[in-house]
């Protein structure tokens, strides 16, 4: 049995793929994104003017207050 999956895969810059999906979004852009970092840091990235994204580098203790106002207080870190 083949595994196809990789076949289904396509690059798609994010931009673009949030400009598809914007009416989800209330169209006012209420999306975003969270790049996680090896340390812990992060990026909040929000689409920007056009088809640019915004993004605003987070601290590991920004990052984690950001994460558990997401998931709520039962979200926790393990190392």
């Amino acid at each position: 049995m083949k595994n196809n999956a990789a076949k289904s895969l396509h690059y798609e810059p994010l931009p673009e793929a949030m400009a598809r999906y914007r009416h989800v979004f209330g169209g006012d852009g209420g999306a975003f994104v969270i790049v996680i970092l090896p340390d812990s840091s992060s990026f909040l990235c929000r689409p920007g003017d056009g088809s640019v994204m915004d993004a605003e580098h987070l601290t590991r203790a920004e990052t984690i207050e950001k994460l558990t106002a997401i998931y709520g207080e039962k979200f926790r870190i393990v190392q």
